[in-house]
């Protein structure tokens, strides 16, 4: 064993397979041997590590690495490991390296940056490292040369149908299968790369620029059914950035599931939604489809134009997908934005309160999502232009990108942007409180129907009167008593960061 793959710890709730690490493991197997350390189930990695890279005196290690927790366990690994072993080449890949490459390998301790689709590139590095060959003409790589940060050209998208398939004898995957919501042996999976859109917040249009490549709908249906029969799976959820891009690759992935029991979940958008024909959403009904994630994002048009969110969604087209999926069904959770930089961010925010307290009239059942604008670095786009506007700018170390306050920025939960005030975050966070109290998510299993009943009466008073200021009682109940996750913490969404 010469390479490890290492998944930091990015959540304590996490129960999702490292599937960007299986990937890069497909196109490695037969070619060099490697391993798979997952953080989130392996205690003191930094001590795990240095025994695995001993013992088999290992060359590289290859990280992948999202904002948020992720990094922040990164980073002080990284370092680590590059002080014990100073000859060990780092690689890092995945989110945050791909946009901030710079930032990453000024810090010392990286060697190399894989950009965007890393599997084939990853390849090509470790062979050319292996061979004592050139690296210079590897697309899709960064490293330092003569104190200055290159970056080779980016590398061609390589379609998923061309990728072998996922190594999961690789990993302990059954301790990877969760109760969820969906069913007791729930697995993820994802099928596609990239977003046909531009949306000005998000980080799949910083690294694909509006690409989109999917797998056929045989191929999907077909490593579902291997889940399902190799290893129980009896739910899936969908982590592609906008599995519903294609109504037809949708109906024929369905046909193929039909009757096999299974429960699944996906993300799309609500104009793309709208367009399906009424057979196919009844189909993806009739195969388990039980929740479709979707950016609403603002109940504002202006706000929508400001994001850049293209398509054909509007306030209105929210509301009209809100009523047309209930007829099948399908529970609708609804993300929002909040505490963008708009010359009048109080009004923008109390508009979207009303516009979310309209989508629960029209559908009750719908599950909705919060998340705090944090900038993505995508110069011209004009969010982050009116970000830069009040003096926002990005870390320019690793060590402060692992700070908690950047930890909280990389979970778009509490991001301190200079445009929000203390009043916006305790104002989000109060109306969160009290809509989560009043109507609970499905996805939190321990909220059985009495505690429901008991959070309804705690919050109706306030819910009705619109007085959210300082829900104590609540918090201390839904929070420290029942333990509650939020949707975007227990559903199954991937919000881009």
């Amino acid at each position: 064993m010469n390479i490890i793959l290492l998944n930091p710890r990015s959540a304590k709730w996490n129960h999702r397979a490292p599937l960007s690490l299986l990937a890069l493991g497909a196109v490695l197997e037969g070619k060099h041997d490697y391993a798979i350390i997952d953080e989130n189930y392996e205690g003191k990695v930094e001590r795990k590590l240095t025994e695995e890279i001993r013992a088999h005196r290992v060359k590289y290690l290859g990280v992948t690495v999202m904002p948020g927790p992720q990094l922040a366990r990164a980073v002080p690994i990284s370092s680590t490991m590059k002080a014990r072993f100073p000859d060990l080449k780092i690689i890092w890949g995945g989110t945050f390296p791909t946009i901030h490459t710079d930032t990453v390998l000024n810090s010392g301790y990286v060697d190399f940056v894989v950009r965007g689709q890393g599997e084939f590139t990853l390849v090509e590095l470790i062979d050319a490292l292996e061979q004592g060959g050139s690296w210079e003409d590897i697309r899709g790589i960064s490293y330092r040369k003569n104190n200055a940060v290159v970056h080779n050209p980016p590398r061609e998208l390589v379609h998923p149908d061309s990728l072998p398939p996922l190594p999961y004898h690789r990993i302990d995957l059954p301790r990877y299968l969760a109760r969820t919501y969906l069913g007791k042996r729930t697995s993820g999976l994802c099928t596609s790369i990239g977003c046909p859109f531009l949306c000005g917040f998000c980080s799949v249009t910083a690294i694909y620029n509006g690409r989109w490549l999917a797998k056929s709908a045989a191929s999907v249906a077909n490593e579902v059914l291997l889940l399902k029969r190799k290893y129980g799976v009896d739910s899936i959820e969908f982590f592609d950035d906008n599995f519903f891009t294609s109504e037809k690759r949708v109906a024929e992935f369905c046909e193929r599931i039909k009757g096999q029991g299974l429960a699944w979940w996906g993300e799309g958008r609500s104009d793309t939604l709208l367009n399906y024909s009424d057979k196919t959403l009844r189909l993806m009904r009739d195969t388990g489809c039980k929740m479709i994630y979707t950016g609403a994002e603002s109940g504002s048009q202006e706000v929508l134009e400001l994001m850049n969110k293209g398509g054909k969604q509007t306030p209105s087209s929210i509301l009209e997908f809100a009523d047309r999926i209930k007829e099948y069904g399908i529970i609708p959770e609804f993300s929002f934005i909040l505490g963008n930089p708009t010359y009048h961010i109080d009004g923008a925010m109390e508009h979207d309160f009303r516009f979310i307290r309209r989508i629960k009239e029209i559908n009750p059942k719908s599950e909705i999502s919060f998340h705090t604008y944090a900038p993505v670095l995508l110069p011209g786009a004009q969010l982050f232009e009116e970000a830069k506007k009040y003096g926002f700018d990005f870390p320019k170390t690793l060590d402060e990108w692992a700070s908690s306050k950047w930890e909280a920025f990389g979970k778009r939960k509490s991001p301190y942007t200079p445009w929000l005030k203390p009043r916006h975050r305790r104002r989000i966070r109060d109306f969160e409180i009290v809509l989560n109290a009043y109507t609970p998510t499905i996805a939190d299993l321990k909220i059985t129907n009495a505690r429901r009943k008991m959070l309804r009466l705690l919050s109706g008073w306030r819910y009705r009167t619109e007085v959210y200021f300082a829900p104590y009682e609540i918090r201390v109940i839904l929070y420290k008593l029942f333990r509650y996750r939020q949707p975007q913490i227990e559903g199954a969404e991937q919000y881009s960061t």
